[in-house]
Parts: structure tokens; C-alpha cells; sequence
């Protein structure tokens, strides 16, 4: 049914956020995003804690980050989403991409329950440019920066 991954080239997400996602779509697109935060981590690296004492913390989907507060999750995925545009505006993602974003890496976040509604929603907004402009790259982008390994 889905021939691609790659969201920039109309993959299988892009078709799904062009479409809205029914039923079963949803659950796949769950197993997908998490397949892509599960092959994050660099083989051979010892997900262990890091030299802050915060080592990875694995959620259910495998999106392996240390806790962190939401302003220092935000500024990191602001920094990765506007990388190279050099002062040139960022894509606005679509609301359904927006809603992507905030339930299948927000919430997954280990620290996300103790976030304000504002700061999940404003999160959400940056993974979803990152996901627009680099696809399944730009959430492993991420997980690796809060993972300490870029």
C-alpha cells in the first residue's frame, strides 16, 4: 500500500497527512515514527547515562532521550528545524502534521508530562517543521542532539 518512507519524496507519512489518517493509518503511522526513533541510536553506542548523570531513558516507542525541560527541548528542535535556512522563513506545517508531531514524539518524550499545554503545543510545531523539511532524518536529528550525540 505505502511504497516509501521518505516524507519529502510523498512517502507514506505525507500521504497520510495529505489524506487525514483513518482507522488503522493512525497505528501505522505510530509504528512508524517509532521504528525511526528506535534505529536513532548509533550502533555500538552505550545508550548508559551521560556525563550529567541524565542517561537515555527509553519510552515505550523507543524515543531514548534523557529528561529534560521542555524551553531546553524546544530551543534544540528550533535550532535543528531552522539549520541552513539562514534567515530565510521555515515552512509552516499543517495542522495534521502539527498533530503528528505532538502524539507520536511529544508524547513520547519522557519529560513531557510536566509540560504546559503551550510548551507541548509550541514543541509539536518545531518537530513538525523538522519532519516537513528532513523527513525521518529530522526526528533522528533530534533524538540524537537530546541524546547528547550531536
Amino acid at each position: 500500500m505505502w511504497a516509501s518512507t521518505d516524507f519529502r519524496s510523498g512517502g507514506m507519512l505525507a500521504v497520510m497527512v495529505d489524506q487525514g489518517m483513518h482507522g488503522d493509518e493512525e497505528e501505522t503511522a505510530r509504528r512508524l515514527i517509532a521504528s525511526w526513533l528506535a534505529g536513532s541510536e548509533d550502533a555500538g553506542d552505550d545508550p548508559g547515562e551521560d556525563e550529567g548523570g541524565r542517561g537515555p531513558v527509553p519510552s515505550p516507542s523507543g524515543f531514548a532521550v534523557p529528561p529534560a525541560g521542555a524551553r531546553e527541548v524546544i530551543s534544540t528542535a528550533r535550532r535543528l528545524a531552522v539549520q541552513g535556512l539562514a534567515g530565510q522563513p521555515w515552512p509552516e506545517p499543517s495542522a495534521d502534521l502539527r498533530l503528528i508531531a505532538e502524539a507520536l514524539v511529544v508524547d513520547e518524550h519522557p519529560s513531557a508530562a510536566s509540560w504546559s499545554t503551550r510548551e507541548r503545543a509550541e514543541l509539536a510545531r518545531w518537530i513538525a517543521v523538522l519532519v516537513h523539511r528532513f523527513g525521518e532524518d529530522g526526528v533522528q536529528r533530534l533524538a540524537a542532539a537530546l541524546a547528547g550525540r550531536r
